[in-house]
């Protein structure tokens, strides 16, 4: 992307009063992603060009290709050709499919999104007090049922069955810290 391109979006979206990120959210892509448009550094794909023309209502070549009017490039560009009669609604109905399928994906993304942020609460709350149960339930039924050389690698088995079935790899190495107290409290006895 050239550099005159890169201004032309960034007048653009001051001149509609967006700022990086609320245009970065109408588009469905991340602010760093806008930024890097306005810095030349990358460039946007067809589709987000699209929605950045229709956003700002212009055409695409209003956007790619803005010269002042009478301008030489204005003039060196060639001018469209004129289209069949159902050409403009094929097109038409094209893009409305296009803008609700598009719209249809993001809406689905945001609520994937929101579901796994919700699950993951959900699941935070519950792996403490599990871990928390485990480092008192565990070091009681190993005494009782005299499995007292065993205690570590049945530590080890909870912290591994636990963080691959529940992923509690976070909590869970707070299993690690019974081992001492479990032998110092056995050899007092």
């Amino acid at each position: 992307m050239n550099i005159e391109i890169a201004n032309r979006l960034v007048e653009l979206r001051r001149a509609h009063g967006y700022s990086q990120e609320e245009l970065a959210a109408k588009l469905g892509v991340s602010r760093q992603a806008v930024s890097k448009w306005e810095r030349s550094e990358a460039s946007p794909d067809t589709d987000n060009l699209i929605a950045l023309a229709r956003l700002y209502d212009i055409s695409l070549d209003g956007l790619l290709l803005h010269t002042p009017a009478g301008g030489a490039a204005a003039q060196a560009a060639p001018e469209p050709e004129p289209e069949t009669e159902t050409a403009p609604g094929r097109d038409t109905e094209a893009e409305e499919v296009f803008a609700a399928a598009s719209a249809w994906d993001a809406a689905e993304q945001a609520e994937r999104k929101a579901r796994k942020k919700v699950w993951k609460k959900r699941k935070e709350r519950l792996l403490w007090p599990l871990t928390l149960v485990l480092m008192v339930a565990l070091p009681y039924l190993t005494y009782r049922l005299g499995l007292s050389e065993a205690y570590a690698v049945i530590i080890t088995m909870a912290y591994l069955l636990t963080g691959f079935l529940l992923d509690n790899w976070h909590p869970g190495w707070m299993l690690f810290l019974t081992i001492p107290l479990y032998y110092s409290l056995l050899f007092l006895r």
